[in-house]
């Protein structure tokens, strides 16, 4: 569980370098409770409807590890700008 946690940060954050214009910040916040960890990761970026740079299978790959522990994976525009990345991990891994 440690390394896709490390991961999903490690690929949210090179997403905000390459993708987040005029972000200034990236938060990675993680938390956890007797059955799940749960870690969140936004930037302060503006939004764009211009790609700057070509997709990639950051999302992709981030969503197949976390799903192969038996969690969850959310990514998407904030409520007010930049991009968010929410992951839930169970601390158990997958359920056989």
């Amino acid at each position: 569980m440690e390394a896709a946690l490390y991961r999903v940060a490690q690929e949210s954050v090179t997403n905000a370098q390459r993708h987040a214009h005029h972000a200034t910040r990236v938060d990675v916040t993680v938390t956890g409770n007797p059955t799940d960890v749960e870690m969140t990761i936004s930037d302060n970026g503006a939004r764009t409807t211009t790609a700057q740079n070509p997709p990639g299978y950051g999302l992709v790959g981030m969503t197949e590890r976390v799903t192969l522990l038996g969690g969850t994976l959310t990514a998407g525009p904030g409520p007010d700008r930049g991009w968010g990345v929410r992951a839930v991990l169970p601390r158990q891994g997958a359920a056989s």
